[in-house]
């Protein structure tokens, strides 16, 4: 390969992850405006959370504080979801434990938003299968697209 060659490769290299970096900070804005949004009708302290990666969880977990009820620790939910966080976040650490835990958890965040989208819309289901199929990216959008919308319980 001559220098040229490896050059324009570099530059197409960068430049997808440049795209890619800007693609994944749209999703993440849109998903982050409508926690906000959320957060402030429901009158949830510290709303600005939801600009903030592990502080997010915090917000869904408010929002969803009464699905939580069987998780002990905690005072409310975003407490329990932020410790139920960090705690996969400390296994995943462990080697063979850490890929079981990562599955679990994954599992887990596709009931979260679930429970999410049930508050929010009478379509719980089919809006969880489409965030599932694009691999959480529509989960975003799907609750940017839901922020306005009055809660059921």
């Amino acid at each position: 390969m001559t220098d040229y060659e490896i050059a324009s490769l570099l530059a197409v290299g960068f430049g997808t992850l440049f795209i890619l970096l800007i693609f994944f900070l749209v999703v993440y804005l849109f998903g982050a405006i409508g926690l906000y949004s959320m957060a402030k009708r429901a009158n949830i302290n510290n709303e600005w959370l939801a600009f903030i990666p592990i502080g997010n969880a915090y917000i869904v977990g408010e929002l969803i504080d009464e699905r939580l009820k069987w998780f002990t620790v905690g005072s409310s939910g975003g407490i329990k979801l932020l410790i139920i966080c960090l705690g996969a976040i400390v296994l995943n650490l462990i080697p063979v434990i850490g890929n079981i835990v990562a599955i679990l958890i994954g599992i887990f965040w596709i009931v979260v938003y679930y429970w999410l989208f049930e508050k929010y819309s009478g379509s719980a289901t089919v809006l969880t299968v489409v965030n599932v199929i694009t691999g959480g990216l529509a989960g975003a959008f799907i609750t940017f697209a839901l922020r306005n919308k009055e809660p059921r319980y």
